[in-house]
């Protein structure tokens, strides 16, 4: 196919220039007004000719003018059609599909489009589909991933095919609404040829949806735990909305938001009291709309881990200082916590909940139920010997244990009875200070930031006051420095790992001043927040199993890939590579399951995809194999929302669509004008080929006879004695 084309500068003054070209004319006609000597009437009118087309051709070089051939290729267009969840959605309320209506869009395009080269027909939804016109459209459509829009990643990845570099335009067929991937007007830029759209759907239809839920991530069994629902509607503002947190069948708790109007977002603060531990997955319901569009968005859920009670901490101190004052103070007034204190005195222990009553040593039995035992200058064998086989065992097991080391002594006294071994530190005077002020490390930023804005921690943590009595201590090979002293000086606090348990050791005195920080007004909610987050990371254990899982996200959903994580440990709690891991995938309450494989990763570490998963909860459990025997067993579960990001936005986007199009030159058009549209598209819009451009304000042949043409009149008029 060869079509020719001709363009001016896009800059040319091409109205001055039509105005000129006439005065030209009327002076040609002038320059010809003449009757003596008498000149036949058509040597008249072929110099008339020559003198203008010469002048008129001088003229319009000045704007540039180019000649374009496109030659070598064939007409083909490749259409790509949406097949993303929301194309399941009605194009209106009570009406068919937008798939159905893109279908028959696609129609009308091969109809219309098939007479003057190939069509092509590439359907996507969060990628490409594989292979074209390979298998059933369903199959097509499930290999593109319904679970998400990515129009820019289709674009790049019909690039990169035969198809795609032998198109001439692209017409995208969609309800435009992107929500994954790379950025379309990007993608189409990179194309580089022109890229239609038929918009599918219509806006405005009514609509209610929820549209996100917050929920606190510190939750506990019998205590109040908010959970924050947005809601948009369609509606007018001042209406209430109804909104409920469901735990299956059960009602959790009620609220009413009122919509804002304009489609804008309302927010509502629910209190659930969770009533039993581990992965708790409650739905937020919003009332549905009569006649809206669609009622899948009306619900969505969100999960999290629900704590057994409250966290239980002991606190022996071998007297009254500031700092169990001021530790005490900031755990007290944490209702997640149950705060236990037993101070030794003169004529035995006394309980700080009750200051008059004397009570005994603490026994063993006291760690029942506790996640975190604090020792405040006291050694466990000054307690009892069986408290001290006691508490060892408490923190082998999965315990935390804060160590403070008071006056002198300090930590140093920690280095005799059952845990001597596990606690006990290297002295070396070459790093002996009588203070120091604290400064935290890189590696224990998770435990150490004061301040959501890292800048303002940073700051918090050069303004606090230095510990006194510090012992002069140096960090084993295990061991994790915490918080290290600001120029020379011991470290203040090392975090090390005991069995399951994880153990704190804090190095002098003077903890309390954190609080009273004269050039911070938040130095003693900065102090609370560091003692609440250090009991709550000590609580955690360190994984003492061989084989751990866990999901990706508790609470994926709808049409997202689902993937687990494992790691694996030796008994020394280093990484087992090189291992096998199988396991199998069932549904909660169903029998039936599917097998689950695992790739390796980096050391210890392995990973399966899940793929897509249907909603509902799921139970995963997996073995470990090695060297031909059995090293490991765990179990997980996750839970899988109905609720999609596909359906969260009804309304189709006709301005992303439209933006593609005119970042390549294309063209937006509806539906049910798709064939009289694609009929008007001139052909050479419709190839790609070999484009030649001639400069014609550039080429001698176009001078020539330019010149030739004023050369042949000139001489012409001469001889017949013409002025």
């Amino acid at each position: 196919m060869t079509d020719l084309s001709f363009h001016l500068a896009p800059n040319a003054p091409w109205v001055v220039l039509a105005a000129v070209t006439l005065l030209l004319a009327l002076l040609v006609r002038w320059a010809y007004r003449f009757a003596v000597p008498p000149i036949p009437g058509a040597a008249r009118r072929l110099l008339f000719a020559l003198r203008l087309g010469a002048l008129v051709a001088l003229l319009w070089l000045l704007a540039q003018p180019a000649l374009e051939r496109t030659s070598g290729g064939r007409s083909r267009v490749v259409i790509l059609l949406d097949r993303s969840r929301s194309m399941d959605l009605p194009e209106r309320p009570g009406g068919e599909t937008r798939a159905a209506v893109a279908e028959r869009a696609v129609e009308s395009l091969r109809r219309s489009l098939g007479g003057r080269g190939e069509v092509e027909v590439r359907r996507f939804a969060s990628a490409l589909d594989p292979a074209r016109q390979a298998g059933s459209n369903q199959a097509r459509d499930e290999a593109a991933g319904r679970g998400a829009t990515a129009l820019g990643e289709a674009l790049a990845s019909l690039g990169a095919t035969p198809e795609g570099q032998s198109a001439g335009a692209v017409v995208v067929v969609s309800d435009g609404v992107v929500n994954s991937g790379a950025d379309p007007v990007a993608a189409v830029r990179a194309l580089g040829v022109p890229v239609h759209a038929v918009v599918v759907g219509a806006a405005g239809a009514p609509d209610r949806a929820i549209a996100g839920v917050e929920a606190s991530p510190e939750a506990r069994v019998g205590q109040s735990t908010p959970v924050r629902v947005r809601v948009t509607s369609s509606e007018p503002r001042g209406t209430p909305l109804r909104v409920r947190i469901m735990d299956g069948a059960r009602e959790m708790a009620r609220g009413v938001a009122i919509a804002p109007g304009g489609g804008a977002e309302a927010e509502v603060e629910l209190r659930v009291i969770p009533a039993r531990a581990g992965l708790a997955v409650w739905t937020a319901r919003v009332d549905s709309l009569a006649g809206e569009i669609t009622t899948a968005n009306d619900a969505r859920q969100v999960a999290l881990q629900v704590a057994p009670g409250r966290l239980g901490v002991l606190i022996l101190s071998d007297g009254l200082n500031w700092d169990l004052t001021f530790l005490r103070r900031a755990l007290v007034g944490d209702s997640s916590l149950s705060v236990t204190s037993r101070v030794r005195e003169r004529d035995g222990w006394r309980a700080l909940e009750r200051p008059s009553a004397r009570v005994a040593a603490p026994e063993a039995g006291e760690l029942r139920g506790i996640a975190v035992v604090v020792l405040d200058a006291i050694a466990p064998s000054e307690i009892t010997p069986q408290f001290d086989r006691a508490l060892a065992d408490f923190v082998r097991g999965g315990g935390g244990l804060l160590v403070l080391g008071g006056a002198p002594p300090g930590l140093a006294r920690y280095r005799t009875g059952a845990l001597g071994l596990d606690l006990g530190l290297a002295l070396s005077p070459a790093v002996f200070a009588r203070s120091a002020a604290p400064e935290p490390t890189a590696e224990a930023r998770e435990i150490t930031e004061w301040d959501s804005d890292p800048a303002r921690g940073a700051r918090a943590w050069r303004d606090a006051a230095p510990l006194s009595d510090l012992a002069p201590i140096a960090p084993g090979s295990g061991d994790r420095v915490v918080l290290a002293a600001a120029g020379a000086g011991p470290p203040l606090a090392l975090a090390r790992r005991i069995g399951r348990g994880q153990a704190l050791l804090v190095n002098g005195t003077g903890l309390w001043r954190w609080s009273l920080t004269p050039r911070d007004d938040l130095a003693a909610d900065r102090s609370r927040m560091l003692w609440r987050r250090w009991m709550r990371w000590l609580a955690e254990p360190v994984q003492g199993e061989p084989l751990r899982l866990r999901p990706e996200r508790w609470l994926s959903a709808a049409g997202e890939p689902a993937r687990l994580y494992a790691t694996l440990q030796d008994a020394q709690f280093h990484p087992v590579a090189g291992a096998e891991i199988e396991g199998e995938i069932a549904g909660d309450g169903s029998r039936a399951t599917r097998p689950v494989h695992f790739e390796a990763g980096s050391a210890g570490s392995y990973v399966a995809d899940l793929g897509e998963l249907p909603p509902g909860r799921w139970r995963v459990s997996a073995r470990a194999m090695k060297d031909g025997r059995e090293v490991g067993r765990a179990s997980t579960e996750l839970a899988v929302d109905r609720w999609s990001l596909e359906e969260a936005r009804t309304d189709p986007d006709s301005a992303a669509l439209a933006a593609i199009a005119l970042a390549s030159g294309g063209r937006v058009t509806a539906p049910d004008r798709a064939g009289s549209w694609a009929r008007g598209l001139p052909s050479r819009a419709l190839a790609r080929g070999r484009i030649e451009t001639l400069r014609l304000w550039e080429s001698p042949l176009l001078f020539a006879l330019v010149v030739g043409a004023l050369g042949f009149e000139w001489a012409w008029r001469r001889r017949r004695g013409l002025p």
